[in-house]
């Protein structure tokens, strides 16, 4: 019998600026936050939602080859990334987030769909969520989520934001990745933590400046091709380290 389906509702509307868009990432693995956090609020303005961070926790989801891994790990320009996303909680108790986010070279953007009721979501079993996610999505996407078969990981992290210009740039760090392959249910269980990685990404459009180099000059930032999923994958033993 199948489950109930989702309330999914489409974010493209009033999320124009994800729709296509310039991204780029700057690693910090020797500097501390509060050096990094003090040089973004010296150059762009903070920006406070539910308080001055996040917590971000997502699921993560791929083939059964870890397909979208592997293709981030061999530099494919066309690329594309599944998850469902939540904000300060251990799991979410209303809305979270379903986002397949893409690349294709130096262009990135993601389609955000928000579901209403992600409790019912997390009462289902792991192997549920891929066709439960992949029956709610609007028809036009659902070709897109072939590659999308299997729950593989959460990352977690605290993340703030700030603002400089038409840019947004967001401070990522305390990342810490669980496993989720082999799992019946959800469950934040066995944390591999990152305590020193320092990340900062910047979204930009396309054709903006480009004035996250200059901010972080300072620093010594160079832009990297770091993903978390990738390196959840890595640090969980799902794939090599290089």
């Amino acid at each position: 019998m199948l489950a109930p389906p989702l309330e999914l509702h489409d974010e493209a509307p009033e999320r124009a600026d994800l729709a296509r868009r310039g991204e780029t990432k700057f690693l910090f693995p020797r500097h501390d936050v509060a050096t990094v956090r003090a040089l973004l609020r010296r150059a762009a303005t903070p920006i406070s939602y539910a308080g001055p961070s996040s917590t971000v926790r997502s699921v993560y989801f791929d083939d059964h080859a870890l397909g979208c891994c592997r293709a981030n790990l061999d530099g494919l320009g066309l690329r594309r990334k599944f998850r469902v996303r939540w904000y300060d909680a251990e799991r979410p108790a209303a809305e979270a987030w379903f986002e397949v986010k893409w690349r294709r070279n130096l262009a990135t953007g993601k389609q955000r769909f928000r579901i209403a009721d992600a409790s019912e979501l997390f009462r289902r079993p792991l192997s549920a969520w891929p066709g439960l996610l992949r029956r709610a999505v609007p028809a036009r996407v659902a070709p897109a989520l072939e590659g999308m078969q299997q729950a593989v990981n959460v990352v977690e992290y605290r993340r703030e934001h700030f603002l400089l210009g038409d840019a947004r740039l967001t401070l990522d760090y305390d990342l810490c990745f669980f496993p989720l392959m082999g799992r019946r249910s959800f469950a934040l269980r066995f944390p591999q933590r990152s305590p020193s990685t320092v990340l900062v990404e910047c979204k930009a459009p396309l054709d903006g400046p480009a004035r996250a180099p200059r901010v972080l000059r300072p620093l010594g930032a160079r832009a990297t091709r770091f993903s978390k999923y990738v390196t959840a994958c890595q640090r969980l033993g799902y794939v090599a380290e290089l």
